[in-house]
């Protein structure tokens, strides 16, 4: 005769059963998070450059951690705002160009207090602004902040959802962990472009080195070879510059070294490359340039300094300043940088030794000869658009279009504008397909930025040297807007 199973035994297995299944669900549950905060924070250490590690932050949101809308607000070191710097479409056709300050709304309060704040239902909550009035549709929300090594906070990352109650109280602890990754990927992004800056440009002057320029001149020496095209050099050195320190000082003297570096760069074009050389001594490459435009441009060069640059500090006597150039061309003056530099070198003394202020080099005008009016349109020059009057009350110029990047405002050479968007030439690799915040500036007599508005970016050309063409599409939100803010070219 067989005995029943003592039921007290039975349920106690039951238990013990559901237990090992619910930690082993937690167990996986966690190996999951780990295995995602692994993927993140490899996906963004293997970043170096800010640019790349956005593109990598979105992937990695919506692919690797499945979140549908997100928004990263970077803090401008400027303004002390925090605007949006990447977002899913949604958010940034939306809110794409808004921004909070410290304290303001639960974004603010994240950025001020340093933690994390998640709202369950927006609707029972006055301090959730639904991006100022510009984004709804939210029903839960969860902010968390991005900090420094200095702990101080310089981003926050907004993650919500359509539905009320759709986090779970570990979400904040796990998306604080991503937060943790993305913050420290961003510093070290940081780091790395700031010390490649400083490798490349010189310390005083703030425009490229003699090793950086040295690089970019055989690249493009190579890519002339190759193209069968001019490339030309200018080697410029300013005439009595060691009276200028001597009588006025050498901290007045760098102030020179300043003004003439800020004249090359604002009067060559985008593709030009200036650099100094040393001491008092200038350098450019103007690729795909003859000679005779490269003694065009240098005498160009010379009028601006000799009309611009005046030493006159404190109270002293005005006296005006100049500057002798060198001109040397491939093929024509040397098959090599080296050549082409001794060449230009020794033009240059020959120009000191005729009386400084003076151009020298194959078919170089002579002091007083106006340069030639066919020289390649400067794509550096800041294109002036015409603001319709009926739209700010007034017949104002634009005088550039600036596009956020890094935090920082940068300049856009506009090539053209149509009524959806534009082309332009700009320092940076641009994503594709990625959205931007961009202004319209005018002079600040007349009231400075007059608007601000989102762009994506529809196509993207490498030219070289750290130049790239950029065509955009105006954000739809701001189109009606953006036609009628710029009319016409000027």
């Amino acid at each position: 005769m067989m005995t029943a199973p003592d039921s007290t035994f039975s349920g106690l297995d039951d238990r013990l059963f559901l237990s090992a299944q619910r930690e082993s669900e937690a167990l996986k549950e966690r190996l999951l998070e780990l295995y995602l905060l692994y993927t993140t924070s490899r996906t963004c250490s293997m970043a170096m450059q800010t640019s790349t590690l956005f593109i990598k932050i979105v992937d990695l949101l919506k692919n690797a951690l499945g979140v549908e809308e997100f928004c990263l607000f970077l803090k401008d070191p400027a303004s002390g705002l925090f605007e949006v710097w990447s977002a899913d479409e949604r958010v940034m056709a939306a809110a794409g160009d808004v921004s909070f300050c410290s304290g303001e709304g639960i974004s603010g309060l994240v950025a001020a207090d340093g933690k994390p704040i998640l709202v369950q239902d927006v609707s029972q909550d006055k301090r959730f602004l639904h991006y100022k009035g510009m984004l709804q549709g939210i029903g839960s929300f969860l902010s968390v902040p991005l900090l420094g090594n200095d702990n101080q906070v310089f981003g926050v990352l907004n993650i919500h959802k359509a539905k009320p109650q759709a986090f779970r109280e570990k979400d904040k602890e796990f998306f604080c962990a991503v937060a943790h990754n993305l913050a420290v990927a961003m510093e070290r992004a940081r780091l790395f472009e700031n010390a490649r800056q400083e490798a490349m440009h010189d310390q005083l002057t703030g425009i490229y080195n003699r090793r950086f320029f040295l690089e970019c001149a055989e690249r493009e020496l190579s890519k002339s070879r190759r193209d069968n095209h001019s490339v030309s050099l200018l080697f410029l050195d300013i005439d009595h510059f060691k009276d200028v320190n001597d009588n006025f000082g050498h901290v007045f003297g760098d102030q020179v070294l300043r003004q003439v570096a800020a004249i090359l760069q604002n009067d060559i074009r985008q593709s030009d490359i200036p650099a100094r050389y040393g001491g008092e001594e200038f350098v450019i490459i103007l690729p795909a340039t003859s000679g005779q435009d490269a003694c065009c441009l240098a005498e160009k060069l010379r009028r601006k300094v000799a009309s611009e640059l005046v030493a006159s500090p404190r109270h002293e006597a005005r006296r005006t300043l100049t500057m002798t150039v060198g001109v040397a061309s491939f093929p024509e003056d040397g098959a090599s940088i080296t050549e082409l530099l001794v060449v230009a070198d020794r033009r240059l003394y020959k120009g000191k030794g005729e009386g400084r202020n003076r151009v020298v080099g194959p078919a170089a005008p002579t002091p007083g000869t106006a340069p030639a009016d066919n020289r390649r349109r400067n794509p550096r020059q800041r294109a002036a658009l015409r603001v319709m009057p009926a739209h700010v009350g007034a017949d104002r110029m634009v005088h550039s279009i600036d596009i956020m990047h890094d935090q920082q405002w940068e300049f856009c050479a506009l090539i053209d504008v149509s009524r959806e968007g534009f082309n332009s030439l700009v320092s940076f690799e641009p994503r594709l397909g990625a959205d931007y915040l961009c202004r319209a500036v005018a002079d600040p007599r007349n009231g400075g930025t007059l608007q601000q508005f989102a762009v994506q970016v529809r196509h993207v050309e490498e030219l070289g040297n750290s130049r790239y063409l950029m065509g955009v599409e105006v954000g739809s939100h701001d189109v009606s807007s953006w036609r009628c803010l710029c009319s016409s070219l000027g």
